[in-house]
């Protein structure tokens, strides 16, 4: 166990597009592949966030790593 460490969260900007389609909004992180809808612009962000969060916490545990979201902080 450490005791008295401060371990630094590298922080990551991904990059969103959000588009209008007839079913509603699409928000996209190009750098990920991942996607999300949502009524609005708002809510497919958000959508999108969780989806990100997700994803990243399913890469790390299938690759037996550390969960990602103690490792860095995400924002759009």
């Amino acid at each position: 166990m450490l005791l008295g460490v401060v371990m630094s969260v590298p922080t990551y900007t991904l990059t969103t597009t959000i588009w209008k389609e007839p079913e509603g909004y699409v928000a996209k992180c190009s750098e990920l592949g991942v996607r999300s809808t949502g009524d609005n612009p708002s809510d497919a962000l958000a959508n999108l966030k969780e989806v990100t969060q997700l994803y990243l916490e399913n890469i790390t545990l299938t690759a037996g790593l550390i969960p990602m979201k103690r490792l860095l902080q995400v924002s759009f």
